[in-house]
């Protein structure tokens, strides 16, 4: 042992033993805590800890309170673990998995940083309101905004893939929907918009969004057309040149009666119908034949730009219409006429066309006309002018009428003078008031043209 002691590396070891022992009797605090590392935490409350909700069924309920939304904390760490947290950190939840519609109070779960624990906690539970939610389907209601270019006009909005959606609010709020849609700007615009996707809201009965509302789907693809002014008319056929030898028409059915023209308005309102030049000549047999309708300025469009015509062509038949009275057209006033060939005043009128139009000629379907216009005293010689139902025409007969236009005698004239004024009087030869209206008619060649 005196030898263990006598070693110099022993007295060394003897000797910091020795020192600790003496420094520590120097710092000893008698009034200092006990527990050393109690004495190092600290305790810090912390305001405005938000609460979370998480687990609910969004699509049947709807949180619709939660109360309080915030939370007061009272935690405990070091000090250097209370720095370290944000007040991010701390999280607050309540689990909504289980809740059904109504109030319910419910429990807090707290997450805290590392190192920190929880004094108290003020609240310690929250109440939760939740509703049902409800789904009901509504049109879509697509408005514009401002007006198209001058001269132009907006059609109704075309929707894409479905002008229907379903809306999901809670009931009380659902029943406030007045509708659904969006708003489509188009002023000054000359061409139709397309393709544009426009988000949808819902709206109450004020014109306000109603936030919240679930929009199934929500987005939909709107086209509004932009067109020049348009108008709806009549389709007439106009009957150029003349059948082939020997054939009629018999039918004749167009796929439709009426077109609908795009133009300027003052333009449009000056039109009351559209013709269409079909040439006969090409009919040789039956079937569909398709005539192009041409848009003349400042008529910019005609829909359609055809029509079909399904015609069916027969051999021709004829008939003879005998004793058809002269109807004089266009005599100038003061002026009387008298007929010399025919002196009847009567023509024999002969009609081709198909055996069953033919057959269904009543009296009063076919007149025949002179027109003396521009004609004065004198004898002439005028073309019979001979109107028939359509697809019927003059094949024969009477042809041209010799008329004499005699000047009428007043009643206070010579005695001699009235020789003129006897000449054009006689049975048959003077022309009722319907025979000197004064009206014109298209030539034999024009009836088989004329608009039917």
């Amino acid at each position: 042992m005196d030898k263990w002691l006598n070693h110099p590396t022993a007295i060394k070891i003897m000797a910091l033993a020795i020192g600790i022992i003496m420094w520590a009797v120097v710092h000893f605090d008698p009034e200092s805590s006990p527990n050393s590392v109690a004495s190092l935490m600290e305790t810090r409350k912390i305001d405005g800890v938000k609460i979370e909700a998480y687990g609910l069924d969004e699509r049947s309920y709807v949180l619709n309170g939660l109360d309080p939304q915030t939370v007061k904390l009272t935690v405990r760490g070091t000090r250097s673990d209370l720095l370290a947290a944000r007040k991010e950190d701390y999280r607050l939840q309540v689990d909504l998995r289980q809740v059904t519609e109504g109030v319910h109070t419910l429990s807090l779960q707290l997450d805290l940083p590392r190192g920190i624990q929880l004094v108290e906690m003020t609240p310690g539970a929250v109440s939760v309101t939740v509703e049902a939610l409800q789904t009901k389907e509504f049109e879509i209601e697509i408005g514009t905004r401002g007006t198209p270019a001058e001269g132009y006009i907006a059609g109704t909005p075309i929707l894409k893939p479905t002008n229907r959606v379903h809306v999901t609010l809670p009931k009380n709020t659902l029943a406030q929907v007045s509708k659904v849609g969006a708003t489509v700007t188009i002023d000054g615009e000359t061409k139709a918009i397309k393709y544009k996707s426009v988000k949808l809201a819902a709206y109450d009965q004020d014109g306000k969004v109603i936030e919240g509302a679930i929009i199934d789907p929500a987005v939909v693809e709107v086209e509004v057309p932009i067109t020049n002014p348009f108008k709806t008319v009549p389709l007439q056929f106009v009957m150029v040149g003349k059948m082939p030898p020997g054939l009629s028409i018999d039918t004749f059915e167009p796929n439709t009666e009426q077109v609908t023209i795009y133009g300027p308005k003052e333009a449009l309102d000056k039109i009351e119908s559209v013709e269409a030049d079909l040439q006969l000549a090409e009919l040789t047999k039956s079937g569909k034949v398709t005539v192009p309708l041409k848009a003349e300025s400042p008529i910019t469009e005609i829909s359609p730009a055809e029509v079909v015509v399904n015609v069916e062509v027969v051999l021709s038949d004829t008939r003879s219409l005998e004793g058809l009275p002269i109807n004089v057209k266009g005599l100038g006033e003061g002026m009387s006429v008298k007929f010399v060939d025919p002196a009847t005043g009567k023509a024999d009128i002969v009609m081709k066309g198909s055996p069953s139009r033919l057959g269904k000629l009543q009296p009063g379907d076919v007149t025949v006309d002179a027109d003396l216009s521009g004609k004065g005293p004198g004898t002439h010689t005028v073309p019979l002018i001979v109107n028939s139902p359509r697809f019927i025409e003059q094949s024969g007969g009477t042809s041209t009428a010799t008329i004499e236009i005699t000047a009428d005698v007043p009643a206070n004239a010579t005695p001699g003078s009235g020789d003129a004024a006897a000449g054009g009087a006689g049975a048959g030869e003077s022309p009722s008031p319907s025979q000197t209206d004064g009206t014109s008619s298209s030539t034999p060649d024009q009836q088989q043209g004329s608009t039917p």
